[in-house]
């Protein structure tokens, strides 16, 4: 019997049902009512009721860890949200740079045994040589670190940080002289990172630093690499996990044999990438399962998988419940469930499929390389989907293509890094060489990601819809078919022909009716689209205090309603929050053109870089210098050109949007003032949308434009905001006139058929 299984998994379902659903009070009773029935059911001693008591064990402490942890951490933190403490601290990681920032983890200590890890932001540039083990002191500002922008942040918590720190005047760093395991594996971090940039071309290096050590912020910024990756489903290459390790022990074991001494060697060395990839709990958990492995047989005994999988998670959790809102460890133990339990049948009926006349090596590798990407898929799916809104539909097509690739980038790589004290010329020679490889993986991304049906955006109800049908045709497969290729032949035919119904229904859907309009919930921001056949027309696209990226939002919308490009983007103005995600959104779809006023001003410095990828991608800029008139098939506008000198938000380009008969306004920022100006130059009546001005705010929408429109609706767009958008004075003006309106803030995306 299982036993250690039973445990670890009652103990990891409690964990879960604790950080998603119940509520915190109902923890610590929840553990009491269950720890009495096991009470009461030892008493019977009965070897059968053994799982059962097991089960319910594994449920109270799994209740109460969580209950107890979170009264240390994260109620601690948010007791001291908004507060101004007198602290010292540790230095635990080396500092991590970004736009105009800098910062590290640290360990506060907040009293005699209080202590709170967080990250530290530089307050003046004192933490630009800041070294693992070297302290600091003084008065910070702390927020509790599990909530940003409004919204419930689990990465933090998942990562053991709990609070976030910027240091007032009195702050000090002084040197340390302490040693620390993770203050060594930080700097080794630094080192190789350097070295791969070093060795690697200016175009590959982010793809091996995110291979070789699992960091992905150079890929990140990287928007065609990492998006063509993602749509094409390889971002699992590059975040560390099982894959690697398994990786790593391949080449170990074929250095130094396979005996006992080389498992507590290999032991080591697993344990020294894990510490300095970053400790995510994904390689952890893969960590504490080739540890077990590797243990098994120097002790006499059998590995297990099911229970070296729940065993290492339930270690996580032990030290950390807070890591199973880790994304990265749900998509990893859900990933090797899914081999476990079906790969090996899968990749028996696809060999019974495959011609017998195929080399064998060729369909070992076909059906090996088929089994485990469909068996990864089984569980990741409904978590990909729910996590990032996506579905990558070729994804086994691309493994198929790249996976072979993998192991030799990861291998040569590594053994790139260490030839280079020996021989840079060596070390840069092999990493040109396998450099080659990386862009053909890169290339495969591309290709593979390139067509629309290559990813399912969930954007779209009916997508979820079909996601269920999926997971049905193949229960009612394996419920109707016996084992065998048919078992899986059958309902993989009926997925795809669905899928075909679908994306084609969906884009005649889009273009058979007058048109749309649809404010995109971008938060605070603004995007809006107009669609009508097969135009589109996209006005703004940026948005600020957003853990979604606008360009994200707005071309996932328009993918999944089956738009291949957009015929013409206006900027009203290149204030963050309007244009931000261009850049984004021109990595999804092409843009035929894009239209700005004369003039702008560009504050955050977006319009050379929009200027550098347009030209790239063949995208004409067009600057409105007079009032004019435009035409996008059945979609007209009409362009007016600043009318107001003043501030940024007062010289918008303002536009009338026209399908038939259908008219709507779009001011952009415009305050009150600038509004007037535009009445009193043009003739802006029989509207039937008006698109409240600058988020809602109170000096926008003035009642000479409200009540003179003719629209009786209006749509406002903004988020998460301290502004207070929209303002109240702008809503009760609205009802004055009798508006209905449409908020993103509470409705979501706001979609409207044009009659």
């Amino acid at each position: 019997m299982r036993k250690l299984a039973i445990v670890c998994g009652g103990f990891s379902l409690a964990i879960l049902a604790a950080h998603y659903h119940l509520p915190a009070s109902w923890l610590l009773p929840l553990a009491l009512c269950l720890v009495l029935p096991c009470i009461g059911l030892i008493l019977f001693r009965r070897r059968w009721l053994l799982p059962l008591i097991l089960t319910l064990c594994g449920l109270a402490a799994g209740f109460y860890a969580y209950a107890f942890h979170q009264s240390r951490t994260l109620d601690l933190a948010h007791s001291l949200d908004g507060q101004t403490v007198y602290a010292q601290g540790r230095v635990l990681t080396a500092p991590s740079s970004g736009d105009g920032w800098r910062r590290v983890e640290v360990e506060l200590s907040l009293g005699e045994r209080t202590k709170l890890t967080g990250i530290l932001y530089d307050p003046d540039g004192s933490l630009k040589k800041a070294k693992p083990g070297d302290r600091v002191e003084g008065s910070f500002s702390l927020r509790a670190a599990d909530v940003r922008n409004g919204e419930r942040y689990d990465n933090n918590p998942a990562r053991g940080i709990y609070v976030t720190a910027n240091a007032s005047e009195d702050f000090v760093l002084t040197e340390g002289g302490g040693f620390t395991l993770r203050g060594l594996a930080s700097l080794l971090h630094e080192r190789i990172c350097g070295r791969i940039r070093t060795l690697f071309p200016e175009d590959t290096f982010a793809f091996f630093q995110a291979l070789l050590l699992g960091e992905k912020s150079e890929l990140y910024q990287n928007d065609t690499l990492e998006l063509s990756m993602s749509r094409a489903g390889l971002m699992h290459i590059v975040a560390v996990s099982g894959m690697h390790i398994a990786f790593l022990v391949g080449m170990l074991r074929q250095l130094l044999g396979n005996t006992r001494r080389s498992s507590i060697l290999c032991i080591l060395l697993i344990w020294s990438f894990v510490l300095v990839t970053g400790s995510s709990p994904s390689a952890v958990r893969a960590g504490v399962m080739q540890t077990i492995a590797l243990l098994a047989p120097v002790f006499r005994r059998e590995d297990d998988p099911p229970t070296s999988l729940l065993f290492a998670l339930g270690l996580i959790l032990l030290f950390n419940p807070c890591a199973i809102g880790s994304v990265s460890l749900q998509l990893s133990f859900s990933s090797l469930a899914g081999i476990m339990l079906l790969s090996d049948r899968i990749r028996q009926a696809s060999l019974s499929a495959l011609p017998k006349a195929m080399p064998r090596f060729l369909r070992n590798y076909l059906s090996s390389n088929l089994a485990n990407s469909v068996g990864v898929l089984v569980f990741t799916t409904p978590l990909i989907a729910l996590h990032f809104g996506y579905v990558s539909i070729l994804s086994p097509l691309t493994n198929l293509l790249t996976l072979w690739a993998v192991p030799i980038c990861f291998g040569f790589g590594y053994l790139a890094c260490l030839l280079a004290p020996l021989s840079l010329a060596a070390a840069g020679l092999l990493a040109s060489a396998m450099s080659w490889l990386a862009r053909y993986i890169a290339w495969v991304a591309k290709i593979v990601s390139a067509p629309g049906f290559a990813c399912l955006y969930l954007c779209l109800k009916l997508n979820w819809l079909w996601i269920a049908l999926v997971y049905l045709l193949f229960l009612l497969g394996a419920l109707l078919f016996r084992p065998g290729w048919k078992r899986w032949f059958f309902p993989t035919g009926l997925v795809l022909v669905s899928l075909f119904v679908l994306l084609t229904a969906t884009r005649l859907r889009y273009e058979s009716t007058p048109g749309y309009v649809t404010a995109v919930d971008v938060g605070q921001g603004q995007s809006l689209v107009v669609m009508n056949a097969d135009e589109t027309v996209v006005i703004d696209c940026g948005n600020i205090n957003s853990l979604d990226d606008a360009g994200d939002l707005c071309g996932s919308y328009l993918r999944s309603r089956g738009r291949d490009d957009v015929d013409l983007l206006v900027l009203t103005h290149l204030h963050t929050d309007h244009a931000d995600g261009v850049l984004r959104l021109m990595e999804y779809l092409p843009v035929r053109e894009i239209l700005i006023g004369p003039e702008m001003e560009d504050p955050n410095g977006l319009f050379p870089s929009i200027e550098d990828k347009a030209l790239r991608q063949g995208t004409r800029i067009t600057v409105i210098g007079a009032d004019a008139q435009r035409s996008c098939g059945e979609i007209g506008l009409s362009l007016f050109v600043p009318v107001a000198a003043g501030n940024i938000n007062e010289r918008c380009l303002s536009a009338v949007i026209s399908v038939g008969d259908f008219d709507l306004l779009v001011t952009g920022d415009m305050n009150q003032t600038a509004e007037r100006e535009l009445l009193r130059g043009h003739e802006l009546r029989d509207l039937e949308l008006l698109v409240v001005g600058h988020h809602g705010s109170k000096y926008a929408a003035c009642s000479e434009l409200l009540s003179g429109s003719g629209a009786q609706s209006a749509i406002v767009s903004s988020g998460y905001n301290t502004f207070g958008h929209p303002a109240p004075e702008t809503l009760a003006r609205l009802a004055q006139y009798a508006y209905h309106v449409y908020r993103t803030d509470e409705e979501g995306t706001v979609e409207l058929r044009i009659p």
